[in-house]
């Protein structure tokens, strides 16, 4: 379960929009899903949503409140059609993933593999002409245990 992190930007909130504007802004483009978990963090949220009566049908979403820039966040595995709450309890603890929230600039700048075994590994930086101006993040706190 999990493997290759992708990170796609899905919508833009302006900065200064309270948390609960933004994720009605998300939940419009979701077709109906609700948020069946939130995970909160100065700058970053995780949402898990879920379409009603679809338990497997799950989602990850990143909102990085400083660039006010939601992410729909995907995995190289077999789970096409969706992930349930036991998956989104394993990322968030076994694969520690909140790492990654806390941080979530790392999503779109550093290529990314998350497993229960190993947690967040990173395999590279996103080629970018300017990154290392617009964001300070924190590497090492990463490969700290759980």
């Amino acid at each position: 379960m999990f493997g290759k992190v992708t990170a796609i930007s899905v919508v833009e909130v302006r900065k200064d929009e309270t948390l609960d504007s933004a994720v009605a802004k998300l939940l419009a483009i979701t077709d109906g899903a609700e948020i069946a978990r939130w995970v909160q963090f100065p700058r970053g949220v995780l949402l898990f949503v879920v379409v009603p009566g679809d338990p497997e049908s799950g989602a990850f979403y990143v909102l990085d409140r400083k660039t006010g820039t939601w992410y729909w966040v995907d995995f190289e595995d077999e789970k096409y059609g969706g992930y349930s709450e036991a998956d989104f309890e394993c990322l968030i603890k076994a694969g520690r993933f909140a790492r990654l929230i806390e941080q979530p600039q790392l999503l779109s700048l550093c290529r990314w593999k998350v497993t229960p075994e190993d947690g967040p590994e990173l395999l590279g930086a996103v080629p970018r002409k300017s990154w290392r101006s617009e964001h300070k993040f924190n590497l090492t706190a990463l490969r700290g245990s759980a």
